[in-house]
């Protein structure tokens, strides 16, 4: 529904260039933003990105994916003239799903952070909806997705019809991108097609056939200072890697690391890392939030994690801004090319309190 009427919308700008006269409240509200985002000189030469609208209690509803796709319609069309490129508001939600920052309906403080890491995204365009009754106030913060510095703030006042107050009161479900609802278990679900088997042609692989991996911790949540552990295990042999996204946005790449730079794993055989004779502890650091734990495993000897740990003092190898960003095309380009039963991959999300 959300995506037809960007399609639609974007169609209409096309076509009427930068005047909003069609009479949309919502198209002409946010082109004044997009407008004073255009107009701001530390956009220029930028990626841009459209995030949330929650409401100021927190919930996501359909209001705030169609007020951020519409914002995202509406800065594309004066992208050119602004001098930045959009990211995409699909390509944001993959990264936020391939690494779960969205955790049980939960949004995650550092979001912007991590999208500016593990994303394109220089700028991440978010927000807040107040309900005022017969008009909506949307606060518009554009931040710096390294310093979490605002480098724009503007607020507009949208008059509440029964279009918007229908999509206000219907909630997101899921990671915040708008995650499916899944069918009602009364409703009958058609038969899974068979596959046509063709002479010489080998079967698709099965689950079981395919390549698998799975990670763990010893806890699901950790208060700041306390110690944690980390465990994971295939199915066949394969070569594993282990990347934490902490709460900080800080990306850090813990398997292999200097006392393991080995990570080939046997099957069936589980790593602990830290293992428990090991001379090193890993400690939980603020700030509270969530903290991601990405494995990737594959039967061919794919490097995905940057450098080595010769000559190197640290026992992990801590990624800057660029790295991070290099890893996660590599990911993507390895993972094209290695066939899918040879390529795994698993996230777990742990909280970290105060």
């Amino acid at each position: 529904m959300i995506t037809f009427a960007s399609l639609s919308l974007a169609l209409l700008l096309i076509l009427g260039g930068g005047d909003m006269a069609w009479g949309d409240p919502v198209a002409i509200a946010l082109d004044q933003v997009a407008g004073r985002v255009q107009q701001a000189g530390e956009v220029r030469g930028k990626k841009v990105g459209v995030g949330e609208f929650p409401l100021t209690d927190g919930r996501a509803t359909e209001l705030g994916a169609h007020l951020a796709d519409q914002l995202e319609v509406v800065l594309t069309n004066r992208a050119v003239l602004g001098g930045f490129e959009v990211v995409t508001r699909s390509q944001l939600c993959q990264v936020i799903r391939e690494n779960k920052l969205w955790l049980g309906d939960q949004f995650d403080p550092a979001l912007h952070k991590k999208l500016g890491q593990l994303s394109q995204a220089d700028l991440l365009t978010t927000g807040r909806v107040t309900d005022r009754g017969r008009q909506l106030s949307v606060s518009v913060r554009v931040l710096d997705t390294e310093t979490g510095r605002a480098v724009l703030a503007d607020s507009v006042a949208i008059a509440m019809d029964e279009g918007l107050k229908g999509l206000l009161s219907r909630p997101i479900l899921g990671d915040g991108c708008g995650e499916a609802v899944r069918p009602s278990p009364a409703v009958a679900q058609p038969a899974p097609s068979v596959p046509l088997m063709l002479p010489g042609v080998p079967p698709p692989p099965t689950a079981a056939d395919r390549l698998q991996v799975k990670v763990w911790s010893d806890k699901p949540s950790y208060r700041i200072g306390e110690t944690i552990q980390f465990g994971l295990r295939v199915n066949r042999d394969a070569y594993v890697t282990l990347i934490n996204v902490g709460t900080s946005g800080q990306v850090t790449v813990i398997y292999p690391n200097r006392f393991h730079p080995n990570h080939f794993v046997r099957t069936g055989q589980d790593v602990i890392i830290p293992p428990r004779d090991a001379g090193f502890r890993l400690v939980v650091e603020p700030p509270p939030g969530y903290e991601q734990i990405r494995a990737i495993a594959t039967e061919e000897p794919v490097k995905i994690h940057t450098g080595d740990f010769a000559g190197q003092g640290a026992t992990f190898r801590s990624l800057n801004r660029a790295q991070t960003r290099g890893l996660a095309v590599v990911i993507k380009e390895e993972r094209d090319r290695v066939p899918p039963a040879k390529w795994a991959e698993e996230v777990i999300a742990v909280q970290v309190t105060q």
